[in-house]
């Protein structure tokens, strides 16, 4: 656990007890912090109207619960009135341990395999935050040499006012969580905050290609103290990290092949290995391609879960958004594609430029009447279902060939208290007919 000593005698308000909520509550009360907690769900506590405000040092607000959009939760609103400052875990870890080694990595997609493939190539570091175990659950080093990887959401980057990453990985920006952050500019402002240490010394790598990515790259360039380097799969950088063809480069001289691995198919896995290419590089730490080959990827990411005959079943549970959908789908050549759940502002827009390797779309749960219009409307074949099994029990009796595959494009919530559940749900149903 991270000792936060220096916080000892000062009061905190934790709003929100699920598993972080309570790893900030067992390190405050262990360093000796006066600690007032409260979660909605809960009995006892201390509601934010009985908290005496002026007194305390911050609000612990856990990252799902909102404090602007869509409607900010009354300890947010109070903590605001009185001017307290909002802050998340990860902020406590930034406070109190600012000798340490801090890698972050953000972006819609991508971040949680980066992160991953980090600690895989460096097993020294500890991983944690958005990805894996609460950041006040690891462990404290004891020297300088030590790494912290965290994975960070826009959630807890808003939320951060002592934030100084070493090195910042941006991967990529499209719309996402719009409802929390009020538009795309919101949200972007958000990512922003991991570059807050404007002016301070900084290693960068920074995705270029989509237009919000690119536009605070070239904001980056103006401050001398950081390094930016941008990372293309689109074209070849003469100063940068990218990808072509399966070929991976470095300021355009090519370093190896990337195409053809097994565990990170497609060629947004090919950004996550070079973004962990580039921190290796300012780490100074070799890069060896034989370790990212035996990197095994994370549940629910594009991950095999059984074959039925000349049919692969693939589980992409953690694609919440059509953006991953798309990047999943670039990686085969005939698919019966299960979709469903929460549909996100973007819908299905893009989808129809994979028609050609589209067999067969099968859609369930809230979203399925509004995908069903909008895959009528681009002349996609498609059949409309309750619920997952049922999707999954006809795309495993209509395919004779190629990939059944579960990338929903939608967050989880109507059926399923997160991807991870549904993603094991999808398991279990294939288990049934299939050898894994």
């Amino acid at each position: 656990m991270i000792p936060l000593t220096a916080l000892k005698g000062k009061k905190y308000y934790v709003v929100g007890l699920a598993r972080s909520g309570l790893a900030t509550v067992a390190a405050l009360e262990k360093a000796g912090a006066i600690v007032y907690v409260f979660d909605d769900s809960k009995q006892g506590g201390v509601s934010p109207e009985e908290i005496e405000w002026s007194s305390l040092e911050a609000l612990v607000l856990s990252p799902g619960i909102p404090h602007r959009y869509p409607k900010p939760h009354k300890a947010a609103e109070l903590a605001r009135l009185h001017h307290v400052p909002i802050i998340c875990d990860v902020d406590l870890l930034a406070e109190t341990c600012p000798g340490a080694t801090f890698v972050w990595v953000t972006g819609t997609n991508g971040k949680s395999t980066t992160t991953a493939l980090l600690q895989h190539l460096l097993p020294e570091a500890q991983m944690g935050g958005n990805i894996g175990v609460p950041v006040l659950e690891l462990e404290p080093f004891e020297n300088k040499e030590g790494v912290y990887l965290l994975e960070l959401s826009s959630y807890q980057l808003e939320r951060v006012p002592h934030l100084k990453a070493d090195s910042a990985v941006w991967l990529n920006v499209t719309p996402d969580h719009i409802d929390r952050h009020g538009d795309l500019a919101g949200y972007v402002a958000a990512k922003k905050n991991i570059f807050t240490a404007f002016g301070e010394s900084q290693n960068v790598i920074i995705g270029i290609d989509d237009p919000e990515s690119e536009a605070v790259y070239h904001e980056l360039l103006k401050d001398k103290a950081k390094k930016v380097v941008p990372l293309s799969i689109h074209k070849i950088l003469e100063k940068g990290l990218s990808v072509q063809e399966g070929i991976f480069y470095d300021n355009a001289q090519k370093v190896c092949y990337l195409k053809g691995l097994i565990n990170l198919p497609g060629i947004h896995n090919y950004q996550n290995i070079a973004a962990a290419y580039g921190v290796l590089k300012f780490l100074n730490k070799p890069f060896d391609l034989e370790e990212v080959i035996q990197f095994s990827g994370l549940p629910h990411r594009q991950e095999d879960v059984g074959s039925l005959g000349k049919v692969i079943f693939v589980n992409d549970s953690k694609a919440t958004n059509i953006e991953s959908t798309l990047r999943a789908l670039a990686c085969y050549e005939c698919v019966h594609l299960i979709l469903g759940g929460i549909a996100k502002d973007s819908g299905l827009r893009g989808l129809e430029n994979y028609k050609d390797i589209i067999e067969h779309v099968y859609v369930f749960g809230r979203a399925a009447q509004q995908f069903s219009t909008e895959l009528s409307h681009d002349s996609i074949p498609h059949s409309v279902f309750e619920t997952l099994e049922e999707a999954t029990d006809a795309a495993a009796s209509k395919a004779q060939q190629g990939v059944v595959l579960l990338s929903p494009a939608c967050a989880s919530f109507d059926q399923y208290k997160d991807f991870e559940e549904r993603g094991e749900d999808f398991k279990t149903i294939v288990s049934k007919f299939c050898s894994g």
